[in-house]
């Protein structure tokens, strides 16, 4: 009996606190920033390298996040139907590379060796 008794009152405290500690998950879009009219508290958590904020406290999980969705502008629609062209030029043969030799006087080498001196 006293078995049943505590398996009962289990029951009750899980049923009880199953709606408190399982909030329903919903997707919430990313602000680039606070809103000026902001109520309440507003959390960020990074997403795709941004600060995506949000309203609430909580910590949720980065896939619960989503930036909206941006129609492209009309300059940005314009560019891309038009035909990009490339300009392509003549590499030069590596065989053909020839050494330069820097001047003495001007070299890394020879600028130290004349702060240090040794008399």
């Amino acid at each position: 009996m006293k078995g049943q008794v505590q398996s009962v009152f289990l029951a009750m405290v899980m049923a009880a606190l199953l709606p408190i500690s399982a909030p329903a998950a919903q997707v919430r879009e990313c602000s680039a920033a606070v809103p000026s009219n902001q109520q309440g508290h507003w959390s960020w958590r990074l997403i795709d390298g941004r600060k995506c904020w949000y309203a609430g406290k909580s910590v949720i999980s980065k896939s619960l996040l989503r930036w909206p969705a941006a129609a492209p502008a009309p300059a940005q629609a314009k560019a891309e139907a038009e035909p990009v062209s490339i300009v392509t030029e003549k590499r030069s043969e590596p065989m053909d590379a020839q050494a330069r030799m820097l001047d003495d006087d001007n070299s890394f080498e020879s600028r130290w060796r004349s702060r240090v001196t040794i008399e």
